[in-house]
């Protein structure tokens, strides 16, 4: 089995999941590393109304929810820490695709309010600090070190069958869902447009 083997990248992503306070602890006290490789969010069962439960071997009631890399491509510098710190939880929803299903899927839970800029549409500072604390609250992490895991990623996707995923997975039951939440969420935005 080799490092980019994407049945290796799933048992690795199978760890047990951290929290993500413990996620944002220093690399050297077990936080996030400043890698290139992939992470995996986690969810407990129920959580989000009708999302399949792919149950965590080793905790039965977290899901999975997603599959996400860093870096994307040849030549970025992304990394697994800088992608979910500053993209995903302190990111908006112009720069994460994640946070974008996420804030789409709990519009009318956490009573966001999406406004459309001129490319992007955004949430605002008050609808940003609820869904990032509603992540704090119900989510999970696990990752790990990968070279070059744009090679793998469409693979392991497909090994894995993350629900929030939409790239390379249009074959999940949950796509279509996905898809309409995130459609609302742009028509919810353009809405507020003045």
């Amino acid at each position: 089995m080799t490092a980019l083997d994407p049945q290796a990248v799933a048992a690795a992503l199978a760890a047990k999941p951290v929290s993500l306070d413990d996620a944002l602890e220093l690399e050297d006290a077990g936080g996030l590393p400043s890698t290139p490789g992939f992470y995996a969010w986690w969810i407990e069962e129920g959580t989000i109304g009708g999302v399949p439960h792919h149950s965590h071997p080793l905790v039965s009631e977290l899901g999975l929810l997603y599959v996400g890399i860093s870096p994307k491509r040849p030549g970025s510098s992304g990394l697994i820490r800088s992608r979910v710190i500053d993209q995903h939880i302190r990111g908006n929803t112009s720069s994460s695709t994640f946070r974008f299903v996420l804030a789409s899927l709990l519009l009318d839970e956490l009573k966001l309010t999406p406004r459309a800029t001129v490319k992007k549409i955004v949430l605002g500072r008050d609808d940003n600090g609820r869904l990032r604390q509603w992540q704090f609250d119900h989510l999970s992490l696990t990752w790990c070190k990968r070279e070059r895991p744009w090679e793998v990623e469409d693979a392991v996707i497909a090994l894995m069958q993350p629900p929030l995923n939409s790239a390379a997975n249009e074959t999940h039951p949950f796509y279509p869902r996905v898809n309409s939440a995130r459609a609302a969420f742009r028509a919810a935005g353009r809405a507020q447009r003045p």
